[in-house]
């Protein structure tokens, strides 16, 4: 069997852990051997997984800042955590990852991540939030690094 780095199939198992998350403490080692009984025939990317592990969770207040001000409609504490997950990810990749992710490749994979997960509603929610950063993203990237922590609110259990 041959094992290969799949970003795509990684992102999806950082969705799901991230997930898992809102719900209970986990531990990743147990969470990750869960998924790996020599039946996936991909390797997944550690660094990657272990860095934005890091990212989403220390940036969250940012990623909580950006949903607000792009999705004002919605009440944040009470929108669906599957449209939230998706554009955490984005987020992270396109503000804080060291590896150089192009902008629109993070959102078309946190589209397809949506997709996959839930249905067009989030589709178009990750969507709309994630192209007006795209529109925005030089004021946001100035920032980024100035906003405090404000909101005494996570989605993860910690």
């Amino acid at each position: 069997m041959i094992s290969i780095i799949n970003r795509k199939k990684t992102r999806k198992l950082l969705y799901q852990e991230l997930y898992a998350s809102t719900f209970w403490v986990i531990d990743l080692t147990e969470f990750y051997n869960s998924f790996f009984d020599e039946i996936f025939t991909f390797e997944r990317d550690e660094d990657y997984l272990k860095e934005m592990n890091k990212i989403i969770k220390y940036h969250e207040w940012f990623f909580i800042f950006v949903i607000k001000k792009y999705s004002p409609k919605f009440d944040f504490e009470k929108m669906n955590i599957v449209n939230i997950i998706p554009i955490y990810i984005a987020l992270a990749e396109m503000f804080f990852i060291d590896e150089e992710i192009p902008w629109k490749v993070s959102v078309n994979e946190a589209i397809e991540v949506a997709k996959v997960y839930w249905d067009d509603s989030a589709k178009k929610i990750v969507n709309w939030v994630l192209n007006k950063v795209l529109h925005d993203h030089a004021e946001l990237e100035k920032s980024k690094d100035n906003y405090e922590n404000t909101y005494n609110y996570s989605i993860f259990k910690r």
